[in-house]
């Protein structure tokens, strides 16, 4: 079944479509994508914002590094780790501090990342495709004001980057507003089964933009809290619908403001006038350029 309306009101009478968190993660998950098709298995985006940003600012140690391409203390250790066992990145003893070790691209490194630099380009490009040409520089100063983007290296102004630094900034709100109660993809999916009750898993995971492990191991979570139902779909023997319980139906409508809450904190460093605009240039990223058929 191909979800193209929602059969009831969006929570807090707002879609996912227009939800600017929403908008982020599934633009990343489209960035992702095309970073596959032109990269395959050669290097990843964490890998190659990690190598432009030491050609910026060689020298650095892990921790700055980490806080310039927005990843998090272990995912930056495993990146640089990785580019070490390719010669790409050398790590030596600072020696004005010899607690502390800074990092460099190689020679090697920084001749491929001149080959590298192109095949990026048209990946950045290839996200700005679905956007009319007069509305891109709207979407590019808001994901710089959303992604908090003041200390990115030049390298790294890039949509695919700013993309996945807003989704962190959101994330970090997200966690001030919601503390450990709820993750955002959880509420993305408890939205989208208010909207859409009787769906499946993978319709459940195209709508709230997660990926198949993830969706399952949240649709596992969510129903041993009592807020997913599973029933078998009457399509298909082997086959479950899922269904918000009672107790959830409930409570997703109850966070609608703090959700709002956590959106208007992402948006907050955008001007008001400027954020329709924005959000509208988003959404044609997030479903590259297509009308949403995401439930809500």
């Amino acid at each position: 079944m191909k979800l193209t309306a929602p059969a009831r009101p969006a929570p807090g009478a707002v879609p996912l479509s227009r939800v600017c968190g929403h908008l982020l993660r599934r633009s990343h998950q489209v960035h992702n994508a095309l970073w596959g098709q032109g990269f395959g298995a050669e290097l990843t985006s964490p890998q190659y914002a990690v190598l432009t940003a030491l050609a910026a600012r060689p020298g650095i140690d892990q921790a700055q590094l980490g806080d310039l391409v927005a990843l998090d203390k272990s995912s930056v250790a495993d990146v640089v780790a990785r580019l070490a066992g390719r010669m790409w990145v050398s790590r030596a003893r600072d020696p004005g501090d010899t607690r502390r070790n800074v990092l460099a691209l190689t020679p090697a490194a920084a001749i491929a990342l001149r080959h590298l630099v192109a095949a990026s380009d048209r990946v950045q490009q290839r996200i700005l495709d679905p956007v009319p040409a007069g509305d891109r520089d709207r979407l590019l100063r808001g994901l710089r004001a959303v992604a908090r983007s003041e200390s990115v290296p030049a390298g790294n102004d890039v949509p695919g980057h700013l993309i996945r630094r807003a989704q962190r900034v959101h994330t970090a709100y997200w966690a001030e507003v919601f503390d450990r109660e709820l993750t955002g993809p959880q509420y993305a999916a408890l939205h989208v089964l208010a909207c859409w009750p009787d769906i499946n898993q993978r319709q459940l995971g195209d709508a709230a933009a997660l990926d198949k492990s993830t969706a399952a191991d949240l649709i596992d979570r969510l129903e041993r809290r009592g807020w997913v139902v599973r029933q078998p779909d009457p399509a298909d023997r082997r086959g479950k619908l899922l269904a918000l319980s009672a107790t959830a139906a409930t409570l997703v409508h109850d966070l609608a403001p703090r959700v709002a809450e956590v959106q208007a904190m992402l948006l907050s460093a955008l001007p008001p006038a400027e954020r329709e605009g924005f959000l509208r240039a988003l959404a044609l990223v997030a479903y590259a350029g297509a009308p949403p058929t995401v439930p809500g």
